[in-house]
Parts: C-alpha cells; structure tokens; sequence
C-alpha cells in the first residue's frame, strides 16, 4: 500500500527556454505531470567544506511523462529538484499503452 500523500501528486517540469541573441537566459517554460508518485531516497551530509546536504528522490509517472534530463522539478512544497540522469521509461510487454517513466531528483541545500 502506497502512503497517502506520496501518490497522486502534481508535480510541476521548469524547462530551461535557452538564451536571447545578448546570451541572456529566457525565463523557462512550465508545464505539470499528474498522477505522480513521490518515493524519498534518503539524503547525505557533507560538512568537510561547507555545511551541504544533499537529498534524493525518486518519481514514478506515466511512460508519457515530458520530462528531459536538463528540467528542475518543483514538488508541490516548493522545493526546486534536479533531474539527475535522463527519464527512464518501461513499456509494458503485456498491455500495449501502459508502463513506467522513473525520474531521479536530487536537491542540494546549504
């Protein structure tokens, strides 16, 4: 059984819109993927140089989910997330149309 609160949930795609002809960055495009479901994947803790957690997460969404490996992922608590690697989509060999898109986030405070 999935944990109310981690499944269903709205999750909003900034997409980088590139540069202007001066090299100044356009403001990104946004776009939301529904039916999401949040799984944390812990966090580590880096307090060598700088006092820097890092905290990963994994979505698991519709195989059409648009989302590319240069998007930041804003959850619906507001906190900005990083793709890290590319979507990876599963299609069911079973049941044409269905299957899985795996993101992995990661977020990196201090």
């Amino acid at each position: 059984m999935i944990p109310e609160g981690l499944a269903g949930q709205v999750l909003t795609v900034s997409r980088p819109a590139g540069t202007n002809r001066y090299g100044d960055p356009l403001p990104p495009t946004e776009h939301e993927i529904p039916g999401c479901v949040l799984a944390p994947g812990g966090s580590t803790e880096d307090t060598d140089s700088a006092d820097q957690v890092t905290a990963r997460m994994t979505v698991y969404t519709g195989p059409e989910a648009d989302v590319l490996a240069t998007d930041r992922i804003v959850l619906p608590d507001g906190t900005h997330w990083a793709v890290t690697g590319g979507p990876q989509r599963y299609l069911s060999p079973f049941v044409p149309g269905s299957g899985v898109c795996v993101i992995n986030l990661e977020r990196v405070t201090g």
